[in-house]
């Protein structure tokens, strides 16, 4: 296993670029994630009707001074289809006794915390207990080029492959699990430990990252074994690399999206929901974002456990995958 593992570190360093673009995409994605959580999020774009000469009430004055809305402040009532175009989620006007009446066309909750705003502006606070907080932001943007860097980097063992160099090395004596052990162990370091350094130096620089380094080397660690195991599944069972490479990026990006490892797509509980939870970039967003909220359950370690056995399921089956291939004929 350790021969296997020094060689694939020899042949990765005739190709360093390589390693050099996966670190420059960890750091883009880690200073992405990392901007957007301090950020404000904007609650919603409001039209605000003040027709000419008429005075700001104090509750529209610190309206516009609130920073969780964009208020834009028109003299004409706008169209109802700028509500339906999502121009503005809400126009707001003042009645002839001098109160503030709201349109729009969005839930109850919206219109109620739009209120809230404008009756007690200096005490309002948005409810952002859906909003994911600094580290599920980060391990959420890792998250698919992580996934990717598996497929990158199990390209050697998909060389061997193509080369038929495997089949020597299936009637040496060096024991075949090994072999397929020492492919894995090499991806699993090489995307596990300058992920980990990268996130270290923003802790170093004094950046909030949201869990502390042992929490974030254990959950980059579920990653790279999920993505270890992946790569390997998939290149059981194709003889030809740029065939599993264009086929796994392809997955990893599509499943990533549809999981939410930028922003979630699906909040309500629908059938599609329900579905996207089969995804495991879904289960693992979930479980993390519970765990830096502090709001853990049985069904969110559940969560973390299923991506685990995933992973260890697709390493199994590639490992007998490739055993029946090349061992027994």
């Amino acid at each position: 296993m350790l021969v296997v593992f020094k060689n694939n570190c020899k042949r990765l360093w005739g190709e360093k670029m390589y390693l050099v673009i996966s670190l420059i995409l960890m750091i883009a994605a880690v200073s992405a994630a990392i901007l957007l959580t301090t950020r404000i999020e904007t609650k919603g774009n409001i039209a605000l009707v003040v027709p000419d000469q008429q005075v700001l009430s104090e509750s529209d004055s610190a309206l516009l001074a609130n920073p969780y809305f964009n208020v834009t402040v028109l003299e004409k009532t706008p169209e109802t289809s700028t509500l339906v175009q999502s121009r503005y989620d809400a126009v707001i006007t003042t009645n002839s006794d001098g109160n503030d009446e709201i349109t729009t066309i969005k839930n109850m909750a919206f219109k109620t915390m739009l209120e809230s705003a404008l009756t007690n502006p200096a005490g309002f606070v948005p409810d952002n207990s859906q909003v994911r907080q600094t580290g599920t932001n980060i391990l959420g943007f890792m998250m698919m080029f992580l996934l990717m860097q598996g497929v990158l980097y199990a390209r050697f063992f998909a060389e061997d492959k193509e080369k038929h160099l495997i089949k020597r090395i299936a009637v040496s004596p060096i024991p075949f699990i090994q072999y397929i052990l020492g492919h894995g162990a090499f991806i699993f370091i090489i995307i596990a430990v300058p992920s980990f350094l990268v996130v270290g130096a923003a802790a170093l620089m004094g950046i909030d990252i949201g869990f502390s380094l042992p929490v974030y080397a254990g959950l980059i660690g579920v990653l790279a074994l999920l993505a270890t195991a992946f790569a390997l599944f998939l290149n059981s069972f194709f003889d030809v690399a740029d065939t599993a490479n264009m086929l796994g990026s392809s997955i990893i990006v599509l499943t990533s999206i549809l999981a939410g490892s930028f922003c979630s797509l699906s909040k309500e509980a629908t059938l599609f929901d329900k579905l996207i939870h089969l995804l495991p970039q879904k289960d693992f967003i979930n479980f993390i974002d519970a765990l830096e909220k502090g709001s853990l359950s049985q069904s969110t370690r559940y969560q973390l456990v299923y991506v685990v056995a995933l992973a260890v399921l697709f390493l199994a089956i590639a490992v007998v995958n490739t055993r029946k291939d090349y061992v027994y004929h």
